[in-house]
């Protein structure tokens, strides 16, 4: 396939440098032939050649800085001939920041709208999400350019996007870069606010031990040796996460149980987390054409990259169940999962309060 990126910065700033490489990196896992991005600071000279492109392109890669995000938006669904609709997910995230005064209405008009037929692909916090149009074979990409809020979109929907119009030979090439992308976004995460997390079970031993070699300067990470957690009640897995931290001194002791099923023949993972003020627990789901080892491997890049983003969430939360709706894609951090918070703060607090987001 033939795929071009397009960039639209005013100033190159170190975000929008990393967010491109994200970009990048992504979209050659699956098309590795793709050339490097056209850079331009002028939206109509960038939505010029983006016209241009689609007379032959298959996939148009539009990445744009956040002052100019919404008003490049507008300007490309008019440069397209499409109105604009609003994204009922995306008002259902914002409209509680507006009723709250955290953003004002004319930001909250121009972030729940996109072209018609737009698929979104999310942001965590609902501000300069991406989106997807689809036409006749061709693919056009709009998303953000700086991380990290680009690494949500990135590492959330843009590998499984491509890997829906990818050659099946580069699925599995493709991914491994996910993986190891979303490992590294953590551990730098983990690495500059000082925190060690401990892990433990088969499958996560297994595979934290691999991607380690690629960030083998990071010593945020420790996996335990290899054990497996088979029919461990709650409790026993609440014991075991805590037992894990306090042997390993270390702010996280996270465990992961062997897969289950339940009365439904749905499979699951039940991972604890504990910190020095509690545990949390999460219950995380298999779709029904995940193979085990595949599950597995995403089960574990959700929970990474739900850790990356703790800092950055309210620590406000009550201690409820929280049921998520079940989906594929890794924009919504965990698949169908129940948590339950017991006596937990500052980290775990701040979990709770993503799976509620």
């Amino acid at each position: 396939m033939d795929v071009k990126l397009f960039s639209l910065c005013k100033e190159e700033l170190p975000e929008a440098q990393t967010g491109k490489k994200n970009i990048l990196e992504c979209v050659r896992g699956f098309f590795p032939d793709c050339e490097d991005f056209v850079p331009f600071a002028s939206q109509k000279r960038m939505l010029l050649a983006v016209s241009q492109s689609l007379h032959a392109a298959d996939i148009v890669v539009v990445a744009v800085q956040g002052n100019m995000y919404n008003a490049t938006k507008r300007l490309l669904s008019a440069a397209l001939d499409l109105k604009n609709a609003r994204s009922s997910e995306v008002t259902k995230k914002l409209q509680p920041l507006l009723e709250a005064g955290k953003i004002k209405q004319n930001i909250f008009d121009a972030n729940i709208r996109f072209p018609s037929g737009a698929e979104i692909m999310p942001t965590e916090s609902g501000l300069h999400c991406g989106f997807t149009l689809t036409s006749g074979g061709q693919h056009i990409i709009y998303l953000p350019i700086e991380a990290p809020r680009v690494d949500e979109v990135v590492f959330g929907s843009l590998y499984d996007f491509l890997s829906d119009i990818c050659e099946e030979d580069r699925y599995d090439i493709a991914f491994a870069k996910r993986h190891a992308g979303i490992m590294r976004r953590t551990a730098d995460r983990f690495d500059s606010e000082n925190i060690k997390a401990a892990f433990s079970g088969e499958a996560i031993t297994n595979h934290i031990s691999k991607y380690l070699q690629n960030i083998a300067e990071k010593n945020c990470f420790i996996a335990d040796e290899i054990k497996n957690y088979i029919g461990l009640t709650k409790q026993e897995l609440i014991d075991t996460a805590r037992e894990l931290r306090e042997e390993k001194f270390t702010q996280l002791g996270i465990v992961f149980a062997d897969i289950s099923v339940d009365e439904n023949n749905g499979r699951f993972i039940d991972v604890a987390v504990a910190d020095e003020n509690g545990t949390a627990t999460l219950k995380i789901y298999a779709e029904e054409d995940e193979t085990d080892d595949v599950f597995v491997v995403n089960c574990i890049d959700k929970v990474l990259f739900m850790l990356n983003d703790f800092e950055r969430l309210s620590a406000d939360t009550d201690n409820r169940n929280i049921v998520t709706k079940a989906d594929k894609q890794l924009k919504y951090y965990l698949c169908k999962v129940t948590a339950g918070a017991i006596g937990a703060t500052t980290i775990i607090s701040i979990i709770i309060a993503l799976i509620m987001k």
